[in-house]
């Protein structure tokens, strides 16, 4: 189980509420109760951004590795490179 803040009453962890995307906003006050001690805080949203690089060969002068992808319907199914992303139809070369 997530928890996502502590209580400033109890110290008791809490996951906080986002029924219907509330509580996402930045710079705005945003309102719940504890789980535990049912006091009611406010709490604030800080939203961070991560990135993960990898190779991708196929953009400096390789040959991309495309592979089939799996559809429903499979005759929607497109040839995408396992290392860019880059999707082309079957049969269509580039």
């Amino acid at each position: 189980m997530m928890h996502d803040v502590r209580c400033p009453y109890c110290n008791e962890y809490n996951e906080i509420n986002h029924d219907d995307g509330y509580g996402y906003e930045e710079d705005e006050l945003h309102q719940q109760e504890c789980s535990k001690c049912e006091k009611t805080f406010v709490y604030t949203t800080f939203i961070s951004f991560s990135y993960t690089s990898y190779q991708a060969d196929c953009l400096n002068g390789a040959e991309h590795k495309f592979e089939k992808t799996i559809t429903y319907p499979p005759e929607f199914a497109r040839l995408r490179c396992t290392d860019c992303g880059e999707e082309k139809q079957i049969g269509v070369e580039k």
